[in-house]
Parts: C-alpha cells; structure tokens; sequence
C-alpha cells in the first residue's frame, strides 16, 4: 500500500471503523452465554465459566480477550473482574440491566445492516418495523427498550417538573411497556394512560400492576391514528415515536396531541436527534436504521420546533439527556419558560 507524498495518514481509524459489526457481536454473545453474570457470581476463570456457561476453553478465551481489549472486563492473572458500568448495566438482576439489547441486535439490527446498500439504492425499508405484521420483533426488543424508558422518565420528572401541575393527567403516546409513563406518573404521583398495540399494552399492564400503580395506569390497543386517545390530559408524552414516521403523520400526531392536551398542558417530546453539525454518529447512524426500517427519519430540531409552533405548541425549552443521545423537547400552549 503506497501513501501521498507527504501526508502521515495511516488507515488505522478506517480499519477500527470496520471491525463495528464484530464489537456488537462480541458483546451480543458475552449476553447470550451470560458471561458477565457468570462473573459477577464468582466463575472468574476460563474453567470456572465453562463449567457455568457451556461454552469452551477455546471459544471463552478468545471472547474474553475481546472483553477485555473493550473494558468491559478486566484480567488479573487467571481470573476476570467486571468494569463498573458492566456490573451496573449487563449483570442479570441489577436494577439497571440493560442486557436485553442482545435481542434488538439478534432480531433486528444483524440482519438489517448487511443490506443496507440495498436500502439505500432504493429508499425501500428492508424490514418494516412499524407494521402490524411486527409484532414478534417488538415483543422481543421491547424489555431493553422499557429499561432505557424507566431511567429516562425519571430524568425527565426531574427536569420538567417545575411545568407541571401536582397529580398530573399523564397520555402516553406509543408507550411500549409503559417504562417512561410510570416513572412520570409515580415521581408526580399522577394518573397515566398509555396506547400502543396490543402486543405492548399487555406487558405494560402487568408491569403498572407491580410496580402498584394498577389503580392509576390504564392502557389502550390499537392504531395510534384510530384509538380514541381521550383527555383532556395535563401532560403528553411521546417517548422514541416519531422518528418511526415520516414528516405528514408527525404533523398529524402533534395534532392528535393538541387536541388531547389541556389548555395549559405539556408535552413532552424524547427523541434522538441528531447535533447541529450532524457529526453525532448516534444521531447518524439511527437515520440509517429508520431508512431499513420505517419510512421516518431521525428528524431534526428545526423540523420538531417547525411542525410543534404549526400545531400552537411552541418550544420552551430543550435539554440533551445526559446519559444517553435522546433530547427532551417540552413544548405548551403559549407558555415561555
């Protein structure tokens, strides 16, 4: 391989780019074999989790040389520790498991991103997720979806609560299992009423009935554009929506929105989106994952803050969630704070 004269470029970052598919792999397998949990119980050493995992001495090297090149694990002599955001996130029965994102790889993202040329040539979904006919995908990615939900709903009772009124009416709008609803509803000790399809609202009353908010959680099943949403509510919730869809049916949605908000009602809108400078590859490489599987996008702030003073809600204020690549747009009737 020869190089410009003068130039010191080496293809070390194109080459590390390319090994992407194989990290998500790496750590895929660490979940599907239980690895880190197997640690976290005290099998530290290759023998010692092959015994726990099944897998073999070869194998389990190899994979945890990986792990431990990520970080995500630490060698001392013979024996494996986990990182602290590994035992944290990845250790089955924290409170913070995040491990269930083995399956938005497995049945979505591994098979998707092979064809992404194709998708590109022709801007035809490769798998269309937002159908009904996808029902088995959600009931399989949802569970990491709903972990993400709760922490973010939290969040965003902290930093939006000065706007809204005590024991809130909260509508939560393509709710999944509901995660981001109850948190809202029991940091604001309000009501919450969720819709989305039936594969999601079944789950999410389950989990309102342990988390003991059975008595103020109520779903709905059904087309987003066909359910009667009900209201007047005090808060509108739509959490990782509208990406799913393309520019016309956000605008109707942020009707649908207006028309359900009280007249000094909130809504509130958590999205990935993509900086200014369109130099976030979070925000980047999810417009790709919407190009292979929906017709929406990875909209922008300008379109959000365009489509929401169209619909009489304007932007008061918007905050970058400090823990992941979601921003939280809070909008309302008028009111600039």
């Amino acid at each position: 391989m020869s190089e410009q004269p003068g130039t010191t470029a080496t293809p070390a970052r194109i080459l590390d780019f390319a090994w992407g598919l194989g990290r998500t792999a790496t750590l895929v397998t660490a979940l599907d074999l239980d690895v880190f949990t197997a640690i976290a119980e005290g099998y530290d050493t290759v023998e010692d989790l092959g015994r726990r995992t099944g897998a073999s001495p070869r194998g389990l090297r190899a994979l945890l040389t990986a792990l431990h090149a990520a970080e995500f694990v630490h060698r001392e002599g013979d024996r494996y520790r986990l990182a602290d955001d590994t035992a944290l996130y990845l250790v089955r029965g924290s409170r913070a498991y995040l491990g269930d994102m083995r399956h938005i790889h497995r049945e979505l993202n591994f098979r998707i991103w092979p064809r992404l040329t194709e998708a590109v040539r022709t801007d035809t979904p490769c798998q269309e997720i937002f159908a009904d006919r996808a029902d088995d995908v959600w009931a399989k990615i949802t569970p990491y979806l709903d972990a993400l939900a709760v922490g973010t709903g939290r969040w965003i009772a902290g930093v939006a609560g000065d706007l809204v009124k005590p024991r809130p009416r909260i509508l939560d709008v393509g709710c999944g299992y509901g995660g981001s609803g109850r948190a809202l509803a029991e940091s604001w000790d309000g009501a919450v009423v969720g819709i989305d399809r039936e594969v999601s609202v079944s789950q999410a009353r389950r989990l309102a009935r342990e988390a003991g908010l059975a008595d103020r959680a109520e779903y709905r099943a059904g087309d987003l554009f066909a359910v009667p949403w009900g209201g007047p509510y005090d808060v509108v919730l739509l959490g990782n929506l509208l990406h799913g869809y393309p520019p016309a049916q956000v605008v109707k949605i942020l009707e649908l929105c207006t028309a359900a908000l009280a007249d000094d009602g909130v809504l509130l809108l958590d999205e990935i989106v993509p900086d200014d400078t369109e130099t976030d590859p979070v925000g980047a490489f999810f417009s790709l994952q919407m190009l292979m599987t929906s017709a929406g996008s990875a909209h922008g702030l300008d379109d959000y803050g365009r489509w929401l003073a169209d619909a009489g809600l304007p932007v008061c204020r918007q905050l970058r969630a400090p823990t992941g690549p979601g921003t939280l747009v809070v909008a309302t009737r008028g009111r600039l704070s």
